[in-house]
């Protein structure tokens, strides 16, 4: 087992530019910086791997050594293939000198080592932040044909070519829905947040706050969450502004009474400036949510998109992860959303869950298909700490590394043959397999608040618990980030205070 990655350099601020990309493929082991000079560099400590970086005239020279082993590889830094920022550049270009002898340990491993590993090499190189997407962007923006583009990703960024092919295809449909600046500055995005859940999911990391303990503060959220939608919405009642799309989610809106949830759409109707073609999603989540009444409330309300989200169809998976509804409900959901005449269903599928194989996956994804939903989102299982599993320290046993690619790989491949193209992606922290979420679609039925959202070309105004907001001023690419608390009682507690701040940004960017 390794204790530690030891990184010999005259540079110090080469552990921060590593700290990411070494995470990604030794989560649990320790990270340290020592001086190029020192005489351990040449001798790694048991339990240690040893990173020298050299800094020579024409490249990057960059040693592994680990027990008997030294790789080498050597990374040009001469070459200048696109245009960079300096700093950006040279990070980028150490990042890929360390990846490429990375690649070369673990090709180095024997069958049995790699078998047992967990990591293996990360697929998408040298990326490791949320949206790989936005570089494809940036440089077809550039004016790059999709060639060039695709070369840039393999050679300069370390993408195996599998992966540089799923980005440049989601770009590529993405393109006709992105905003110019001048649109961009005239429409804005709404996210409302509902932190409240029947139970929570072991895995889950986002704000949920089972009802069983925290019901009895709903309808004082609800309350406090109205007021920051009318306070938002009076701020900018006379600007050019209209909104795009708004977006429902938590937690699991639906668990509101259909009276509630009228009144929350209906709040949000009238606080603010609806676009002709406004697109309305409301996130179901549990099937066992869902009934005559919210349906009926969410088709009157103007919402055309409505998730349910299985995440696996196999019962014992539902029944090990917390989840408290059956395959059957699933089902019926769908079946009751369709008689109430709404247009576009999402199914949220999660690739990793412990205990499942491709066995489980594939009865999964038949069962889905089976449902025709106009929208599938693929998620690889990402643990975070502030999941059950992690709080907890509960062993969660998911397929290995070599399993896991296979699975993403499969599931993918089903998903397109079944006729459904990508158009939304992204990537988390601690993701299963070195894998990425991807939202795939139907002609016509793509969802554009998740386009914007991960692409960040327009501004994004979240309200209520844990709700993040994204001001952009697209005539000068500069974003500024607001984040509401987390914690309920916080949020109820400084909401007028929220409030003041947020209206402050908004002013500016009208």
């Amino acid at each position: 087992m390794m204790d530690k990655v030891k990184i010999y350099s005259a540079e110090a601020e080469d552990l921060k530019v590593l700290h990411d990309l070494l995470k990604v493929h030794f989560p649990e082991t320790e990270l340290a910086i020592f001086p190029l000079e020192a005489k351990e560099a040449e001798e790694p400590a048991a339990g240690s791997l040893n990173l020298i970086i050299a800094r020579q005239d024409k490249g990057l020279r960059v040693r592994l050594r680990i027990a008997q082993h030294d790789y080498q590889h050597m990374e040009s830094t001469l070459k200048n293939n696109f245009p960079e920022q300096e700093t950006n550049r040279n990070r980028r270009l150490l990042r890929l000198a360390v990846y490429r002898v990375l690649s070369k340990y673990f090709a180095g491993m024997n069958s049995a080592e790699a078998q047992e590993d967990s990591r293996g090499l990360s697929p998408w190189g040298v990326l490791t932040g949320v949206r790989p997407v936005k570089i494809v962007h940036r440089l077809l923006d550039l004016g790059f044909p999709r060639e060039k583009v695709s070369r840039i990703l393999l050679n300069e960024y370390g993408l195996r070519p599998d992966k540089a092919e799923l980005v440049c295809r989601t770009a590529e449909y993405q393109r006709p829905y992105l905003l110019t600046a001048e649109e961009a500055a005239r429409r804005i995005g709404i996210y409302i947040s509902i932190p409240f859940c029947p139970t929570r999911c072991h895995y889950c990391s986002f704000p949920s706050l089972p009802l069983s303990r925290w019901g009895h503060l709903l309808e004082a959220y609800l309350e406090a969450l109205q007021k920051e939608i009318r306070a938002v919405g009076e701020s900018i009642k006379d600007s050019a502004l209209t909104v795009g799309s708004v977006y429902l989610g938590g937690g699991t809106p639906t668990l509101l009474t259909a009276a509630q949830l009228d009144r929350l759409l209906k709040t949000t109707a009238a606080a603010f400036r609806y676009g002709t073609d406004c697109e309305v999603t409301v996130e179901g989540g549990r099937p066992d949510t869902l009934d005559f009444n919210n349906l009926q409330v969410i088709r009157n309300n103007q919402a055309k998109r409505l998730s349910i989200n299985p995440q696996t169809m196999c019962e014992r998976t539902l029944y090990t992860i917390g989840r408290r509804h059956t395959v059957a409900q699933i089902k019926e959901s769908r079946h009751m959303a369709k008689r109430m005449g709404i247009p576009t269903i999402n199914m949220d599928l999660i690739v990793g869950l412990p205990g499942e194989d491709i066995s489980d996956l594939a009865l999964t994804l038949t069962e889905t298909l089976a449902l025709r939903p106009e929208n599938i989102t693929l998620h690889a299982l990402a643990l975070k700490r502030a999941a059950i599993y992690r709080q907890e320290n509960i062993v969660v046993r998911s397929a290995g590394w070599s399993k896991g690619q296979a699975m993403m790989a499969f599931a993918q491949k089903a998903v397109e043959k079944a006729g459904y193209l990508p158009y939304y992606l992204y990537r988390q922290k601690d993701i299963f397999a070195h894998g990425e979420n991807v939202g795939y679609t139907l002609e016509g039925h793509v969802c554009r608040y998740n386009i914007e959202m991960m692409e960040e070309k327009q501004t994004i105004i979240g309200c209520g618990v844990g709700a993040g907001s994204k001001i952009i001023n697209p005539r000068q690419e500069g974003i500024e980030n607001i984040y509401n608390p987390k914690d309920l009682l916080m949020y109820l507690d400084r909401l007028d205070d929220l409030i003041l701040k947020k209206i402050d940004k908004l002013k500016a960017f009208v």
